[in-house]
């Protein structure tokens, strides 16, 4: 069986963004992070992030990342 689409998703924007392992694993829970504050996406009734969603949230989380 194959990984999950919203996975394979979060793992190709990742790699968009040239995100190390460590950085990958931390985007992912900052997703999880977003959805249990009430921080949902649209692309479904679970609250999972469309492209373009899931594209705003790596660029606020490398730009929360970067900050000191």
């Amino acid at each position: 069986m194959g990984r999950k689409r919203d996975i394979r998703d979060v793992d190709a924007v990742a790699r968009d963004f040239e995100m190390d392992p460590a950085q990958r694993r931390r985007f992912g829970d900052y997703l999880e992070q977003c959805k249990r504050s009430g921080n949902v996406g649209t692309r479904n009734d679970r609250g999972d992030f469309t492209w373009d969603e899931m594209m705003e949230k790596a660029r606020e989380f490398i730009g929360e990342s970067q900050e000191p």
